[in-house]
């Protein structure tokens, strides 16, 4: 099966506004929902990203590539640490907020160094695709972790989608950094590339409606709670 790039990015910006839509609208019915607006933010930046993109007039608009990948990163790392903070029972804004700006600096670092050792115009593109599938497989592992304090059955199917999620980013990135390395052939990423972005359209969906059974479930406890109490 053949899958078109662009067709792809367009069913993926659709999928991303809808997804951030149905996280807030679902946090927004039950505010105690765990990390359903941290995903609506971080899917809202993933949105702003692919808008900043927009102005690209040419291939050699590094700087708006970066700008747009520096976004996203922060927005999953706000999504990791919202996870990670949940799981201590801590409500700090502003240190998801700092800590989500550094490692968006770290990224930024990274491609620096990619592009002084030569990488072209992958520079960007392999950090970005390794540090999207590294924040997604600590999503992944924060998620499971909370299983400990309330037990939710539903937190499989979101676990297993963001190591979904994870594994396509770093498949991605592996495929690109290889054939920097002329390990693969030229061509390779290309050819991967419709596949991986496609797996990362599908679990973000996934990741999505498990959230919002997770929200459903802790809600339903809530509601049998105080029946029982009454």
């Amino acid at each position: 099966m053949e899958l078109n790039v662009k067709t792809l990015y367009l069913i993926g910006g659709i999928v991303t506004v809808c997804s951030a839509g149905a996280a807030f609208l679902t946090w927004y019915l039950h505010r105690g929902a765990t990390a359903l607006r941290a995903w609506a933010a971080a899917l809202l930046l993933t949105s702003l990203g692919a808008l900043i993109l927009r102005f690209r007039t040419s291939e050699a608009d590094v700087a708006l590539v970066v700008a747009a990948d520096m976004v996203i990163v922060a927005g999953f790392a706000v999504m990791w640490l919202s996870l990670r903070y949940a799981n201590r029972g801590r409500s700090d804004l502003l240190r998801p907020v700092v800590v989500s700006l550094a490692v968006s600096l770290i990224f930024l670092a990274s491609f620096v160094v990619l592009r002084a050792l030569g990488a072209g115009l992958q520079a960007a593109s392999i950090p970005f695709s390794l540090f999207l599938g590294l924040l997604g497989l600590a999503c992944a592992w924060e998620i499971w972790q909370g299983r400990r304090t309330d037990g939710l059955q539903s937190r499989l199917p979101a676990t297993l989608a963001f190591i979904g999620l994870g594994v396509a980013r770093i498949v991605r990135a592996g495929v690109l950094g290889l054939e920097v390395l002329h390990v693969l052939s030229p061509g390779a990423a290309a050819a991967t590339h419709p596949y991986t972005l496609y797996a990362t359209i599908v679990f973000t969906v996934v990741v999505t409606y498990g959230l919002v059974m997770m929200a459903n479930e802790q809600a339903g406890r809530r509601e049998a709670m105080l029946f029982v109490e009454r």
